[in-house]
C-alpha cells in the first residue's frame, strides 16, 4: 500500500479493527443435519434406524475433523473474516463450503477431510486411501473422488457469483484440501506440483496462510468494509438444505412410535428449520450470538412443547418475561403457522 494510500485509508476508513481471525457465521458442533438425524432416530422404532445411526456416525467424524480446523483458525492471530459451513445455490449450480476465509489480500477455500487410514497421491494426481489392520499391514487399497477438482469446482462456482453479483473484481480465490484426521498420512511426492501445492493437514494452514499473506506478489490491500461486504453477502445467501428423511430412509407410519406418522415429523423438522432461521436473523438485526435470542436446548423444548401462549412460553426452561416480551409474539406466530 502506498504512502498516499495509507493516507486515503486513515481519513476514509480509520485504523484496521480486524486484528484476529472473527468468525462471521460460526463452527457449530451439532449442526442442522445432525440436530435432524438425533430428533429423527428418536421417532424410528423399526430396523432403519441403523441407516439414521450409520449417517450420524459419519456426520459426527466429519464435524470433529472441521473443528479440528476450526481450533486452528481460532487460535491463529491472523486478520480475517471466517465462515464455516456456507451453502450456496446459483443458477442451476449448488457448492457446499466447509471454510471460507476472507483476507485484505485473497479469499481462501477450505475443504476439510477427515479420511480413515493413509492417503497416496500418485503422479497422474489420482488419490489412493490405503486401509491398514492393528499390525500395521496394508489390508485394502481404494481410489477415491479427488478432493482437490472438487474443492476447484467449487471455488470457480464461488468466483462465478461474486463476480456477476458485484461483491468482487479481481481480488484471487484460492484453494486448499485440509486432511484434518492427525493420525493420517498423506504421501504427496509423486504427486503433480499443483496437487503438492493444494493439500495440507491442519495443523500446517495457518503456516500456509501467514507466507501468503507476507508473499510480495500478493499485492492486494482491500479495505475492511469491502471484507465486511463479502462476508455478510455470504451469509445473507447461505442456503440450508431440506432434506426428505421419508424418502431417503423409506419411512413409514409402521416404522414408528405409536401415534407418530412420518407427515408430524416433517412438521417438526419444519417448525425446528423455521425457529431457527428466525434466531438467526434476530441475531444478525441485534448483532448478538444466536444463543442470546434462545439456545439450542430452548429451541429443542420449543418444537417438542409448541406452546401457544405467553403463558406457556414462560413456562419453558430459559424464557423469562424479558426474553417473552422481546420475542414472543413472533415465535408463537411461527409455532401457530
Amino acid at each position: 500500500m502506498s504512502l498516499f494510500d495509507k493516507a486515503f485509508y486513515h481519513v476514509f476508513n480509520g485504523k484496521r479493527t480486524i486484528t484476529g481471525p472473527i468468525f462471521k457465521k460460526d463452527f457449530e458442533k451439532e449442526n442442522k443435519h445432525l440436530r435432524e438425524l438425533t430428533a429423527l432416530l428418536h421417532t424410528v422404532v423399526s430396523n432403519k434406524r441403523k441407516y439414521i445411526e450409520r449417517d450420524i456416525a459419519l456426520l459426527k467424524y466429519g464435524l470433529e475433523g472441521e473443528k479440528n480446523l476450526y481450533y486452528e483458525l481460532k487460535n491463529s492471530f491472523i486478520p480475517m473474516l471466517c465462515l464455516h459451513d456456507i451453502r450456496l445455490e446459483y443458477k442451476d449450480y449448488v457448492a457446499q463450503f466447509d471454510f471460507i476465509l476472507i483476507t485484505n489480500k485473497f479469499i481462501y477455500v477450505l475443504e476439510s477431510k477427515k479420511l480413515s487410514g493413509d492417503i497416496e497421491i500418485n503422479a497422474d494426481g489420482d488419490f489412493i486411501r490405503i486401509i491398514k489392520n492393528s499390525n500395521g499391514k496394508v489390508v485394502k487399497k481404494e481410489g477415491m473422488y479427488s478432493p482437490i477438482s472438487q474443492n476447484e469446482r467449487h471455488v470457480n462456482i464461488l468466483r462465478e457469483i461474486l463476480i456477476n453479483e458485484g461483491v468482487i473484481k479481481t481480488l484471487p480465490i484460492k484453494s486448499a484440501v485440509v486432511i484434518a484426521n492427525p493420525t493420517t498420512i498423506v504421501n504427496k511426492q509423486k504427486a503433480p506440483i499443483h496437487v503438492q501445492g493444494n493439500i495440507y493437514k491442519y495443523d500446517q494452514v495457518n503456516t500456509l496462510l501467514k507466507n501468503e499473506l507476507s508473499d510480495p506478489k500478493n499485492e492486494k490491500d482491500m479495505f475492511e468494509k469491502y471484507m465486511y461486504q463479502i462476508a455478510d453477502f455470504l451469509v445473507d445467501h447461505h442456503k440450508t438444505i431440506t432434506y426428505d428423511y421419508k424418502a431417503k430412509y423409506s419411512l413409514s407410519n409402521e416404522d414408528l412410535h405409536s401415534g407418530n406418522t412420518t407427515e408430524q415429523v416433517q412438521t417438526d423438522l419444519s417448525l425446528y428449520n423455521a425457529l431457527k432461521e428466525y434466531r438467526l436473523q434476530k441475531a444478525r438485526e441485534e448483532k448478538i450470538k444466536a444463543y442470546m435470542v434462545f439456545t439450542n436446548e430452548m429451541l429443542d423444548l420449543l418444537t417438542q412443547i409448541r406452546p401457544v401462549t405467553k403463558k406457556e412460553l414462560l413456562s419453558i426452561k430459559g424464557f423469562g418475561n424479558k426474553k417473552v416480551e422481546q420475542y414472543g409474539e413472533e415465535i408463537l406466530s411461527i409455532i401457530n403457522q
